[in-house]
């Protein structure tokens, strides 16, 4: 009788006792994930997030939510996300213009940003593209520059924030051709997108991902992608070094971030999660339907890669001055 009440309350012990062996760790996500875009819907980060986060979510056997913050040029998703509770189920899906651009108004470099967030891994990367309303007639790069020096001052361009790549490669293009056009800021791709269908401007600096419906239709002309070489989405547009810009080879990232604080072991094991799904060929067709090309690799990769390029945009920001937006 006795070993049999010792047993007993061995077991209870081992039930109760934190840390007892008898106790499961909790699998992780333990509970719906949120995926945080500091855009309006229709954009490149709010498509890539919703696309992965959809295959992300059966993969895990877990809901994974999408969440738009639209505002302070994706700031506004970069404070939720990095005051949330570091508990695995609250992540950053952002540009990487967002967070340097958080890095110039901190006047702290890349520093700031790595104290609140943690890289995880990039899902997608797009080219940019020069786009154009059909209406004025323009076909190509030499067109708008033509059209721009008819009109000084006159031509406006559309580019989803104040202060992001889209702005510096349209610096790189229009002052070398020395022509003024105007920046018409967004609070993201889609409502750009919008306004440069209905001709409110008649010209664009814009991610691939929410144009390529409108060019197939014809209600938008793709003029240029800013690479050196032509991408593999969109065969048939010209690239900036066809056009006698090869200093002009920038693309567009799309990644995960995690609060700072969130243990490791989740971070790795989200990266995990999402290389295997960019891994998958139907999410694959599915982005590139979108002109975006899967990414990944490990948060050690993404972390040097993020401060590395911070360091090159920031400098090519303060020399075009997008520092005093």
């Amino acid at each position: 009788m006795t070993r049999t009440l010792c047993r007993l309350a061995g077991l209870l012990l081992g039930v109760l006792l934190p840390g007892a062996g008898a106790v499961q760790a909790q699998p992780w996500p333990p509970a719906p994930l949120h995926f945080v875009v500091g855009y309006a819907p229709g954009g490149t980060s709010d498509v890539s997030a919703r696309i992965v986060g959809d295959a992300l979510s059966r993969a895990l056997g877990q809901t994974v939510l999408v969440e738009n913050r639209p505002g302070a040029q994706g700031g506004i998703a970069i404070e939720t996300v990095a005051r949330a509770k570091p508990d695995g189920t609250t992540f950053l899906v952002s540009p990487a213009e967002a967070l340097y651009q958080r890095a110039i108004e901190q006047k702290t470099g890349m520093a700031e940003v790595r104290k609140i967030l943690l890289p995880v891994t990039i899902l997608t990367n797009q080219p940019l593209v020069v786009v154009a309303n059909p209406k004025p007639g323009w076909k190509s790069i030499p067109d708008v520059i033509a059209a721009a020096k008819a009109s000084p001052g006159g031509l406006s361009y559309a580019t989803p924030s104040a202060g992001g790549t889209n702005g510096i490669v349209a610096e790189m293009i229009f002052r070398r051709a020395g022509v003024q056009v105007v920046n018409i800021p967004y609070k993201g791709g889609g409502q750009a997108v919008q306004d440069l269908i209905s001709g409110v401007v008649p010209l664009g600096v814009l991610g691939s991902a929410p144009l390529i419906p409108y060019a197939k239709s014809g209600r938008l002309t793709l003029l240029a992608v800013t690479s050196a070489q032509r991408d593999a989405t969109l065969p048939d547009i010209p690239a900036m070094a066809e056009l006698g810009y090869p200093e002009i080879d920038i693309a567009q990232w799309f990644a995960v971030f995690a609060p700072a604080g969130t243990p490791p072991e989740i971070v790795e094991q989200l990266s995990a999660a999402l290389n295997k799904v960019l891994a998958d060929p139907a999410v694959k067709e599915k982005l590139a339907g979108a002109a975006l090309s899967t990414v990944g690799g490990s948060p050690a990769d993404f972390s040097k890669r993020l401060d590395d390029e911070g360091e090159n945009w920031l400098k090519r920001a303060r020399d075009f001055g997008l520092d005093k937006n």
